[in-house]
Formats: structure tokens, sequence, C-alpha cells
């Protein structure tokens, strides 16, 4: 007989004398609750070639995918049926083509003030991301693979925070890393306009490790974007900026970071136009470019949050490599 005296008997909390139970959370604090988990999709040849041209019948695979994992997790107390009911205050989902390895890596990350977590809701937007994957690439081969999916971080609430104890190099690229994000607009500087890019490429930054340490926003001033950039990487090893980078008469972030910039690291602006390109025909018109000063990188980036992601994540391969040699790394 199987001895089952070390059982705990606690093993769910969604249980109370044998029924299943809703917990009861009324008494607990609101807090700030964030959750990040990620999956991957195993594709073959062919469903990896048809991805990247966008050449599939159903339309653009990853977008589609993206759109279906956030309104997953909005209904996600209707599909586990034990989860409360929150209101997410920022729910991400991002998938991107690995071709190196034939798979499409996707992120979800959900955030709220809440008296819960949002762990679920982080799961279920990968896993529905994932799904859609499959449903939309079946026609060409099913011979898809869906692994991997689990939690990589939350924080907040009672059981404090929570970082996965198998963390790859990918999982968090931008490890140890300290970081500041500087946004260029007078009207988001004077109160008048929200801005959307700087919190965008926070959450970006924090997703892939990076610690945060500076995030400001400052007009369109050469001079003053400039003292600025020197004063953090003092203390940093990236900065990246969002704004300025056009050709407005007012858009001057690239002159300012040419102005205290040691070397120019021209092939981050390449990467990011080529990028952008392929969602605007207005691509060719960004001057965004990269700096490096001392042992801190400096990446301007597009000023509308879209633009800001998009860039970003075109150039999140290379950022852990450039920051490293910088600081002394062997290339």
């Amino acid at each position: 007989m199987t001895d089952l005296s070390d059982t705990p008997t606690n093993l769910s909390s969604h249980l109370e004398y044998g029924h299943p139970i809703m917990v009861d959370i009324s008494e607990k604090n609101i807090t700030r609750r964030e959750a990040v988990a990620e999956g991957h999709v195993r594709l073959t040849d062919a469903i990896a070639r048809a991805i990247g041209a966008n050449a599939t019948e159903k339309g653009d695979v990853l977008k589609i995918a993206e759109t279906a994992g956030i309104m997953a997790a909005k209904k996600t107390p209707d599909i586990i049926p034990l989860c409360h009911t929150i209101r997410l205050s920022s729910l991400r989902v991002e998938c991107s083509l690995d071709v190196a390895n034939n798979m499409v890596v996707i992120r979800g990350s959900a955030k709220a003030d809440e008296t819960t977590g949002v762990e679920m809701e982080a799961l279920t937007a990968v896993s529905v991301a994932a799904l859609t994957i499959y449903d939309m690439c079946k026609g060409i081969d099913k011979g898809m693979v869906i692994e991997g999916i689990r939690l990589l971080r939350k924080s907040g609430g009672k059981s404090g925070d929570y970082i996965s104890d198998d963390p790859s190099p990918e999982t968090f690229p931008l490890s140890n890393i300290r970081a500041g994000v500087l946004t260029v607009s007078d009207r988001g500087a004077k109160g008048e306009r929200r801005d959307t890019a700087g919190p965008a490429l926070t959450d970006l930054l924090t997703d892939a490790g990076a610690e945060i340490a500076f995030t400001a926003i400052v007009p369109d001033e050469r001079e003053v974007i400039a003292s600025r950039v020197i004063e953090w990487a003092a203390s940093v090893s990236l900065v990246l900026t969002t704004g300025g980078t056009g050709l407005s008469q007012r858009d001057v972030t690239p002159e300012a970071l040419l102005d205290v910039g040691e070397r120019v690291v021209p092939g981050f602006g390449e990467i990011m136009r080529s990028e952008s390109a392929k969602h605007t025909r207005n691509a060719p018109l960004s001057r965004a470019l990269a700096v490096t000063v001392g042992r801190c990188l400096i990446v301007s980036l597009p000023g509308s949050e879209r633009g800001a992601r998009e860039c970003f994540a075109a150039i999140l391969p290379v950022l852990r490599h450039a920051v490293d040699i910088l600081n002394g790394a062997s290339d």
C-alpha cells in the first residue's frame, strides 16, 4: 500500500470539503500584478517559409494569432472555471518567427491592479495564440508541435515574486542590464500629449529582463536631450530614446545623439528602417540611429508606440551582444 503520510492536505485552494470553489479574495489587498508567459510552435520547413513570406491563404498568421491571444486572455474566466474576473490594465501578445530554429516564439504579458494575479491570463493568451497558429497553418502541413508553455515570471501579491528556475538566455536576453527610456516630445513634456511609446519600451525592456533605472520625458531641445543622455550614460548600459527622428524642424534627436556620441553604430538604423518598411512606405524618412557613449549604447526609435515596438523587436536579438562588447566581452 502506498504511504500517503507525507502528502500535503492543502493541494488546492479551489477545493473546500471536497467541493470546487472560487477562492474568496475579498480581504486581499489591491496591488500591481504582472505576469509573463511564453510558448513555442515548432514548424515544418514549408510552414516556416510560408509564414516568413506572409504567403498563407488565411492571412498574416502572426498578427492574427496575437489578436486571438488577446481576445482569449480577456475571456479567461469563461475558459478556466474557477478563475476570477479581473480588470486588466495591460495585455500584450507578441509572436516572432525564429527562422534558424523553425519555430514561432510566443510571449504573453498581463498587468492589473487587482486582488488576485494575472498568471492565467498570460498563459491563456499564449495557449490560444499557439492554437491559432496551428489552425491557420494546418492546411499546409499538420506536423506542427506546440510546446514549452510556461510562466516566466510574476510579481505582486502575498506569494511574492516568481522567476522561472530555468530561464534560457532567449527568455531574458537583457538580464542584468541597467537601462533608461527617454521620450522626446514637446507636447509630452508639457503634459498635452499622453506618452505611450515610452511606457511600451519600458515594458518591453522589463519583459526582456532589463532593470529600468531611469525614465523621463523631455522637449525637442537638442541640448536638453544631449544632457540627459550624458547623465544617464554614466550609470546605465543602454538608453532607448523615442521620438524626434523624423524630418520636422523640431526633430533633433539624431543631432543631439551625434553631439555626444563617440561612435556611430549605423547597423541599428539600417535594421530599424528595414523593419519599418514592412509596415509603412514612409520608413525611409526615419533618421533613427545608434551611438555609443563610453560603455553605454544609445538607440533612437520612432515616436509612435507601434513604430517603437516594431523597431525594438527588430534590434532586440543584437542588443545583448552589443552591450556586452561595449563592456569588455570578447567579440
